[in-house]
């Protein structure tokens, strides 16, 4: 069955001025998951509106189900869907009204940024608040974690980017050294945006991206120590908001409040000379670090007449996604750039805009499109849920060292089913399971054979339990007999 990739989109609380020409201006904020294919709607989480960089999508794998992890607009709440309920499956309150929030890739931590540019960092089965120290002196404005979960990069309003080794905010070498970033990025000189990474990315190295309101984009190192590879520059008067970096490292392009979006390659034709190219191959653009030349970008492929607040890529990198302050989704193909369709589901700014693969657990509601892998024979109900707790809200030392991590380990019946059918007939039966006929059996006889052989196995404990009472009886009678006869021997004597 063909794999079916969902949009995954959600918005903000709409401005007094904003001029939305949605359908949807008077439907309530929630997180859509549509068809990338065929733009139909697949499932809708209810009643939640999140500033940029304040979602997170966890995939279901490893035998345990994922979700969506949304922090409320103006509010210190994060709200947990589970992609098995139709409902909300858990609220959980913040210690104060965060800026940015990221769950890692793996499903194990959570990490949030306030306006006063503190980061906490919690464990999720446990609800432990591991970090928590001050970062930047301004507003964070974006926390990402890296695919593997292994490195953690805080951006703010102060115009630096840090990047932080996990292992070490959970668990530092010196406590004195406790929440040090293990590398920082500070060149730009405006307040930093976003961060941009590809699916490469990690503490083995690779690179990454940043936007400032500076107008330009910068290329960094992941390996430390973090050097700068490259500087991009925007036409002037162009303020960056977003990015969107192939997985390959190819390209990239950026999304601008002024409704434009830049094509950025990242590879060239060598010795191009009056657009012809006098020498067979291809060269790297930039890498020449912080002494090299700005490489201006030019040549806008797509211009829109609202700032672009969104942008993403499919996972074949086939289409570009583009999200508005209008609240609308804008799908190109690639790599010509054409426009294919518009969605128009929410009534405030785009916030969050992602794809992924359709879940296998994701529940179907009626009426939408349940095409694809995860739909049909698959059941919800067979993955168990993530195991989150309540998230402290003050790090406490001791707990730490008296902290009980529960993970539910459930398989399910159809498994469970699989690996009984595997063992022989002999070994099915001494387990007091019942051997399927040609037919396949059904699961009541099944029951009832178990049943039965228990009701036999219980008479023939009671006979043995009645037969030691007995024996234990006449052992018992036999001794007191015998210490009476030897007691009235010894008064005759």
């Amino acid at each position: 069955m063909v794999p079916q990739e969902l949009i995954l989109s959600a918005c903000s609380i709409a401005g007094p001025s904003s001029t939305s020409t949605s359908k949807n201006t008077t439907s309530t904020p929630s997180i859509h998951l549509h068809d990338l294919l065929t733009s139909s709607p697949v499932h809708t989480f209810k009643n939640s509106s999140s500033a940029s960089h304040s979602l997170s999508a966890i995939p279901t794998e490893n035998g345990q189900g994922g979700g969506v992890f949304a922090v409320q607009e103006g509010k210190a709440m994060v709200n947990i869907w589970a992609w098995q309920k139709d409902q909300m499956h858990l609220k959980l309150h913040l210690p104060e009204k965060m800026t940015c929030f990221a769950v890692s890739p793996n499903g194990l931590w959570a990490a949030g940024g306030s306006p006063n540019g503190h980061i906490y960092v919690w464990e999720l089965a446990s609800g432990l608040l591991v970090s928590s120290h001050t970062a930047h002196y301004r507003a964070l404005t974006s926390l990402t974690f890296t695919p593997d979960s292994h490195l953690l990069i805080s951006t703010s309003l102060d115009s630096s980017a840090h990047v932080y080794l996990v292992s070490r905010l959970i668990d530092p070498e010196d406590p004195a050294s406790a929440g040090k970033p293990y590398g920082v990025l500070s060149d730009h000189t405006l307040a930093v945006r976003c961060v941009g990474l590809s699916k490469m990315a990690g503490s083995a190295g690779g690179r990454c991206w940043t936007a400032s309101d500076d107008g330009t984009v910068k290329m960094w190192s992941l390996h430390p120590p973090f050097d700068l590879l490259c500087t991009f520059t925007l036409p002037t008067s162009s303020s960056p908001s977003t990015l969107a970096i192939d997985p390959s490292e190819r390209f990239f392009y950026v999304g601008t409040t002024q409704g434009v979006v830049y094509h950025v390659p990242l590879f060239r034709r060598r010795g191009v000379v009056g657009g012809n190219a006098i020498e067979e191959g291809y060269e790297a653009v930039g890498g020449g670090g912080s002494g090299s030349a700005p490489i201006k970008t030019e040549g806008a492929v797509i211009t829109l007449k609202t700032p672009i607040t969104a942008l993403s890529l499919s996972i074949s990198t086939t289409h570009l996604l583009l999200g508005t302050s209008l609240g609308t989704i804008s799908i190109h193909s690639l790599p010509s750039h054409q426009h294919l369709r518009t969605l128009s589901p929410h009534s405030g700014p785009i916030s969050s805009l992602s794809t992924m693969i359709r879940p296998p657990d994701l529940i179907s509601a009626p009426g939408t499109s349940s095409s694809g892998i995860g739909s049909g024979g698959n059941r919800s109900e067979n993955w168990p849920m993530m195991e989150i707790k309540p998230l402290e809200r003050m790090k406490v030392r001791s707990a730490k060292e008296v902290q009980e991590s529960t993970i539910l380990l459930r398989p399910s019946s159809t498994l469970l089913s699989q690996l009984d059918e595997l063992r022989s007939p002999s070994q099915r039966k001494e387990r007091g399971l019942s051997v399927r006929g040609s037919d396949g059996g059904g699961a009541s006889s099944q029951i009832g054979d178990q049943l039965s052989e228990l009701m036999a196995e219980n008479k023939k404990l009671r006979l043995s339990l009645e037969r030691a009472d007995k024996i234990n009886e006449r052992m018992w009678n036999g001794m007191v007999d015998l210490k009476l006869g030897t007691a009235d021997l010894s008064t005759t004597s």
